[in-house]
């Protein structure tokens, strides 16, 4: 990670050769040349490889420590294994067992510059290693790769191995043109069994992406069914529940016509004894304008009359 730095990396180191040197458990430190952050790594591995330690790299207390637990595990030895028990000679023991069971598995592409500068600069990795050269895959190989990458996928035993034989084709085409784009142009496009294994990587990756997507559709398209199955249910029963209605219907509609009826019949009713009232309030009216101007006239004749009494 981007946080790791040259201490993290001692700790680790010394994490190693302790379990290495005091455990006496054979380790694989595998390293390769993308983890190299800092030229120092490859120092350190130069200098394990070359004499079995980082010089200076355990403080005063952990290297009292390890002649300690060395001292228990020299007392178990047969006599003629046994050192003399000096701390300078016990430590020796610790170096010699971290030599013997901490085995460093170095993987370098040889592309560029680089891989040679190292070598160069640390001798070790060539003089204290033994090299395997990992050349092109030949076309079973290419088979038995793909076909033990995607016998976990799922899909039909014809399909899988029409998927492996597109694979092998797809690297062989790829280093062909490599071949006739260095010959041409002079320019080097390197094709490596990692290329193989992105490949097969890069095909399950996009295969489970579309499942994903096909899947996520099937299930809209499925529940867009049971929601229009859902509703046309619905409709059904309502359709039901019209044509059960329907004779309530007619006879609330009879009903509603008869009661219409009789509303305008007694709104004709209504009508006339309406006129006739009216008829009778211009007559009573009449007649109370009449006893009013008698009334008004009675009243002035008092009035005349009653000083005269006086």
């Amino acid at each position: 990670s981007k946080s790791y730095s040259v201490e993290d990396w001692h700790e680790d180191l010394k994490r190693i050769m302790r379990k290495a040197g005091e455990g006496g458990e054979h380790v694989v430190f595998l390293f390769t040349d993308m983890q190299i952050k800092e030229p120092s790594y490859l120092e350190d591995l130069s200098n394990i490889l070359n004499s079995g330690e980082v010089p200076n790299i355990f403080p005063l207390d952990e290297k009292t420590d390890i002649v300690e637990k060395m001292r228990v595990v020299d007392k178990g030895r047969p006599r003629h294994l046994k050192t003399d028990g000096s701390p300078l000679a016990l430590f020796n023991m610790f170096v010699g067992r971290v030599r013997d069971y901490l085995h460093i598995v170095l993987a370098m592409s040889p592309i560029g510059d680089t891989f040679r500068n190292n070598l160069r600069q640390f001798p070790s990795l060539v003089n204290c290693c033994t090299i395997n050269w990992f050349q092109a895959w030949p076309a079973d190989a290419l088979q038995i790769v793909a076909q033990r990458f995607l016998e976990e996928v799922e899909m039909e035993d014809d399909l899988r191995q029409n998927c492996v034989q597109l694979c092998q084709e797809f690297h062989e085409s790829t280093r062909t043109l490599s071949d006739r784009f260095l010959a041409q142009l002079r320019r080097h496009n390197y094709v490596t069994p990692t290329s193989y294994l992105e490949l097969i990587n890069t095909f399950k990756t996009l295969l489970d992406q579309r499942r994903s997507a096909v899947s996520k559709q099937k299930r809209r398209y499925e529940v867009g069914l049971e929601k229009l199955m859902s509703a046309a249910s619905q409709v059904d029963g309502m359709k039901e529940e019209l044509v059960a209605l329907q004779p309530e219907l007619a006879k609330a509609q009879k009903e509603t016509d008869a009661a219409m009826i009789e509303i305008e019949a007694s709104s004709k009713d209504v009508a006339e004894q309406e006129q006739i009232v009216a008829a009778d309030e211009a007559v009573a009216s009449e007649q109370a304008n009449a006893a009013k101007a008698i009334k008004d006239e009675c009243d002035a004749d008092l009035a005349e009359a009653i000083p005269i009494l006086n």
